[in-house]
């Protein structure tokens, strides 16, 4: 057996976020299953990746801070983990069993009072609701696929961490080069005299 001086300890790869971090990140996981039906933390896992990979695609923006490892089964968030447990702390989710499709029985989470979700601002309600109309009724196997061909995901080693704001960064930049471009000056040009 090795001495306690002999065990190396390797420092945890999730930064921890402050208390509005945790409130938003909470909000975003709260709101992303009161607009999904059949929701497993599989669902939600992917389901909180996919809307901040499609925000940052979209809007240019991200929704929440958390981090996202690569992991052999798609994306997975500690902190949309202790998201989901803040909540159920809080009386704002619940988890059931209940027959799945694909196995005899999975644990779903769903929101027991509507009315106490907490609000986003207007803009990622709007996104939100877009967003969920498209993935409302996708499995987790579907989401998963659909979340490892994403970009961040595809450039991220397996139990790395995804890096979404370098992958924000990038797209900005690529964003002010295509807003600065005579080309696209002279294009705007002709359809606002057309």
């Amino acid at each position: 057996m090795p001495k306690f001086s002999e065990i190396r300890v390797v420092p945890s790869p999730w930064r921890p976020l402050g208390e509005e971090e945790r409130r938003k990140a909470a909000s975003v996981a709260a709101n992303l299953v009161s607009r999904m039906d059949f929701v497993t933390d599989w669902r939600l896992q992917k389901s909180y990746y996919l809307a901040e990979v499609w925000s940052i695609e979209e809007r240019l923006c991200r929704l929440s801070d958390v981090d996202f490892a690569s992991w052999t089964h798609g994306p997975w968030s500690l902190h949309v983990r202790e998201a989901e447990e803040a909540l159920e702390a809080d009386g704002l989710i619940d988890r059931v069993r209940q027959t799945a499709r694909r196995r005899p029985e999975a644990e779903f989470i769903r929101i027991t009072q509507r009315s106490k979700v907490p609000p986003l601002g207007d803009s990622d309600e709007e996104f939100l609701d877009s967003f969920a109309a498209h993935i409302r009724y996708t499995n987790g196997e579907t989401l998963t696929k659909i979340a490892k061909s994403t970009v961040p995901f595809q450039s991220t080693k397996l139990e790395d961490l995804v890096d979404l704001d370098g992958y924000l960064e990038a797209l900005r930049k690529k964003h002010e080069r295509f807003v600065r471009s005579p080309k696209v000056a002279k294009l705007v040009d002709q359809a606002k005299a057309e």
